[in-house]
């Protein structure tokens, strides 16, 4: 496969690969940091870690260790541990529903990547759901599991960078109404909706991704909405939480061991 390269804007701003590395790097100390305060072992390198020596690993070194850590625990283990931020989230999404009302302005949170070197059909070849769930951990820091569950997707992340994790319940749905008119020339990659695992409730966070081919790879618009009252820090972090995941769905089709950084996918400018 020829080189794979990402570019990256954001509200039109180019961000970098050592840009979105920066804050994937602090997300997993975030993690590390976290899981550890809930009661998890955090070991690298054959020890247990304390919080100080979480802190002085390298960027490496914490993706390892926060990888390792997420996947130790099977779906019951982990949300377990979190069993108490869980319900918490679970709070902040009714609160943030009950607040709005189900006719009130969506909050739309956007990033561009243009991929060259991979057509659309290779990205999805390349992440089937066997492959997703296995390797959703390595996708991003803010991940801890997906699976399969009847017509959708069981699924538990934390919506951009911000308060706890949510553990939910995924429907793709390209048909599914989105208050937001697709861009000139894009078509649709995937739409859905999102519910609490927990009760079933609807919490009115949709995903709404376009994909546009070109001559030697593809641009993505990479889309979720949000209810009025959603904090903004979620919606702008998420901006970036889509970034940093698109990235590496990237990498990991440039054929790469799971969980490694391949040598053939960068950024161009």
């Amino acid at each position: 496969m020829p080189e794979i390269t990402t570019a990256c804007s954001i509200d039109d701003r180019p961000w970098s690969g050592e840009q979105l590395a920066a804050v994937e790097y602090d997300r997993h100390r975030h993690v590390l940091h976290e899981m550890k305060r809930l009661g998890a072992s955090i070991e690298h390198a054959g020890s247990r870690l304390t919080h100080e020596e979480i802190d002085f690993l390298n960027p490496a070194e914490a993706r390892t260790a926060s990888i390792t850590a997420r996947q130790s625990y099977g779906v019951d283990g982990i949300t377990h541990l979190y069993r108490d931020l869980l319900q918490a989230s679970d709070r902040m999404w009714k609160d943030v529903n009950a607040g709005t009302g189900k006719k009130g302005t969506m909050q739309f949170a956007t990033a561009d990547v243009t991929v060259t070197g991979l057509n659309i059909e290779e990205l999805r070849g390349a992440l089937g759901a066997a492959s997703l769930s296995r390797d959703y951990a390595t996708l991003n820091p803010d991940h801890y599991f997906i699976e399969e569950n009847g017509d959708g997707m069981h699924a538990m992340e934390t919506f951009g960078m911000y308060g706890a994790p949510t553990e939910m319940n995924l429907i793709a749905n390209p048909a599914i109404p989105v208050p937001v008119e697709p861009a000139a020339g894009y078509l649709i990659l995937t739409a859905g909706s999102t519910s609490l695992a927990s009760d079933g409730t609807e919490i009115n966070v949709l995903a709404f991704h376009q994909y546009k081919p070109l001559e030697n790879g593809f641009a993505v618009k990479l889309g979720s909405l949000y209810p009025a009252t959603t904090p903004r820090q979620i919606v702008e972090g998420h901006k970036v939480h889509m970034a940093i995941e698109f990235r590496s769905m990237c990498e990991l089709a440039a054929g790469a061991d799971a969980g490694l950084r391949p040598a053939s996918c960068s950024e161009s400018a």
